[in-house]
Order: C-alpha cells, then sequence, then structure tokens
C-alpha cells in the first residue's frame, strides 16, 4: 500500500509540477503583452500630443484666416458703397447737364 501511496504522491507531485510550469508560463505571455501593450500606450500618448499641437495650431490659423475673411467682406462692402455713391453722382452730374 506505501508503494501505491509513493506512485500517487509521485504523480500527483508531476501534475503540479506541469500546472506550475503552465502557470508559469502564462505569467511570463501576461509580463511580456502587458510590457508591448506599455510601449504602444506611450507610442499613443506621444502620437496625440503631436496630434492635439498640430490641432491648436490649424484652429490659430483658422481663427486668422477668419479675421483676414471678415476684413475682406468689410472692405468689399465699403467698396460697394463707394461704387454705388459714385454712380449716384454720376447720374446726378449726368442729369444736371442735360436739363442745362
Amino acid at each position: 500500500m506505501e508503494v501505491a501511496s509513493v506512485k500517487n504522491k509521485s504523480k500527483q507531485n508531476e501534475k503540479y509540477s506541469l500546472n506550475l510550469s503552465l502557470l508559469e508560463e502564462k505569467v511570463i505571455s501576461l509580463i511580456d503583452l502587458v510590457k508591448v501593450l506599455k510601449d504602444e500606450s506611450a507610442s499613443l500618448k506621444n502620437k496625440n500630443k503631436e496630434l492635439q499641437q498640430q490641432l491648436k495650431s490649424l484652429e490659430g490659423s483658422l481663427v486668422l484666416e477668419t479675421k483676414d475673411l471678415e476684413e475682406l467682406s468689410q472692405e468689399k462692402m465699403i467698396a460697394k458703397m463707394v461704387v454705388d455713391n459714385l454712380l449716384h453722382s454720376i447720374d446726378a452730374f449726368i442729369e444736371t447737364k442735360e436739363k442745362q
């Protein structure tokens, strides 16, 4: 009976040893995966910072372009008013000359 008990314990030890080896492999695999994910995360954070800086730069450019566009629009309206006034003045001048 003792021989069977020793064989049983030996099989159990082998089983535990296999399970521990498998567990150790899985843990090592998970650690490697965590390292890879941390590296990817750091890379993505850097890329995100770069993109945020580009976005701020583009927003600044857009604001400047919008201001320039508003100024051009105002200048266009002023030019249109001046031309309208000039046309009215010409028409009035022509009417005056025709009456004489």
